[in-house]
């Protein structure tokens, strides 16, 4: 089980192959997840979950072979008031749910009411990740969010930004600390509502807080994504992510350095890690210059030792000693 803001990672591969697909059910029972799974592949199923707890907020991906998750009145007594935002990254899936039922592709999402009968089917396979959230934190910023479940969310750049940051979650090398916890799950919940559209009155809370942040956090994954580009600029971001110039320039404000120097951090830092990786000896430190992004070797020296208060050289020279020794 997962405990508080440490993520849980279940797979039917982790099962002894005799009566896995059972075995799995019955886990599902267990864990009172209140869902049927009903095997579509043929008698090879895999189902892979993911779930991360961030508070009031849960984050949740499922890869599945054909299964269909089902929900029927019977399970309600064990599920919670909560709504999930879906988004499908490889479908078609359907889902019915609240009286509608639709086909979804990738890239298109929907708003389930967790409380209703729910039905998930995906012939071909399928690959969701989804949001989960009390229903009473969404309803303060989103008026009368169960008359949209069932139904298709509106694509745009607020569900656009809301995809990026959640698959932003997947680079965290460690679960987050408590206080880190709540604050993306925070985040989460202001981009679902702006997904699905705030009242006018948590309309600038939702722009304020979470909504910046998901934009300052694509901007630095952009950043780490190409910063190896020699040609990369201030002016890439801007444009891949459908904001000014000037805005980019004052989110990173809030960060206490520039885009100049978030940039310059991320190659010498990978050019130091370089360095320092015996299977990169066999590069001269002019190539690694040029790796990681910096058109002149005498400026990275210059930079490197500002930064490191070491010549690349240098960093170089004691990370062979202590291999040797």
């Amino acid at each position: 089980m997962a405990t508080p803001f440490h993520p849980l990672r279940w797979s039917t591969e982790m099962l002894p192959e005799r009566a896995r697909f059972s075995t799995f059910r019955e886990e599902f029972a267990r864990l009172n997840l209140a869902l049927d799974v009903i095997d579509h592949s043929g008698g090879r199923p895999r189902i892979d979950v993911a779930y991360l707890p961030l508070g009031a907020v849960g984050v949740c991906g499922v890869v599945a072979t054909p299964v269909e998750f089902i929900r029927d009145k019977h399970h309600l007594k064990d599920s919670r008031d909560q709504f999930g935002l879906n988004i499908v990254e490889t479908g078609p899936v359907q889902f019915s749910n609240a009286g509608h039922e639709h086909v979804y592709d990738a890239g298109s999402a929907c708003l389930i009411d967790r409380g209703r009968p729910l039905r998930v089917f995906g012939p071909h396979g399928a690959r969701v990740r989804y949001v989960i959230v009390e229903a009473a934190a969404l309803r303060s910023l989103v008026a009368r969010p169960e008359d949209l479940s069932g139904r298709p969310v509106h694509p745009g750049p607020a569900l656009r930004l809301l995809n990026r940051y959640l698959r932003s979650l997947a680079s965290l090398k460690e679960a987050p600390s408590s206080e880190l916890a709540s604050t993306i799950g925070a985040h989460l919940l202001d981009l679902v509502a702006a997904t699905l559209g705030p009242t006018a009155e948590a309309a600038n809370i939702v722009t304020d807080r979470g909504v910046k942040a998901a934009r300052l956090r694509a901007i630095l994954a952009e950043v780490a994504r190409h910063f190896s580009d020699p040609n990369f600029d201030l002016d890439n971001v801007a444009v891949a992510l459908g904001l000014s110039r000037r805005y980019v320039q004052k989110l990173l404000e809030g960060t206490g350095k520039s885009f100049t120097e978030h940039l310059a951090g991320r190659r010498l830092e990978h050019a130091f890690a370089m360095l320092t990786d015996p299977r990169h000896l066999h590069l001269a430190i002019i190539d690694i210059a040029f790796a990681v992004g910096f058109g002149d070797v005498s400026h990275f020296n210059r930079m490197f030792r500002r930064y490191f208060g070491e010549t690349p050289s240098g960093v170089r020279a004691a990370s062979t000693m202590r291999v040797r020794e």
